[in-house]
């Protein structure tokens, strides 16, 4: 038998357990604020990535992609 926290979680797993909406977890998602595995139209949460989350809640990581580091490869490919 297998932990809860060992398996994929759903967008309305992670609602619940932030106390948030479906939808904001959704646009968290859709924002590039939360990494998740996208299956179709579902939304999925690996073990790793719930870590993470817990991490980006907690204010030890900083969420959503690094603006500069991209502006910065993108110059790089242009030049």
């Amino acid at each position: 038998m297998t932990r809860r926290s060992e398996s994929y979680a759903t967008a309305q797993d992670m609602a619940t357990k932030y106390r948030l909406s479906n939808h904001t977890v959704r646009r968290k998602v859709q924002t590039g604020e939360w990494p998740c595995d996208r299956i179709g139209r579902l939304y999925r949460f690996s073990p790793a990535q719930q870590d993470e989350i817990a991490q980006i809640i907690a204010g030890t990581k900083r969420g959503g992609y690094d603006k500069d580091r991209i502006a910065a490869a993108l110059r790089k490919l242009s030049a």
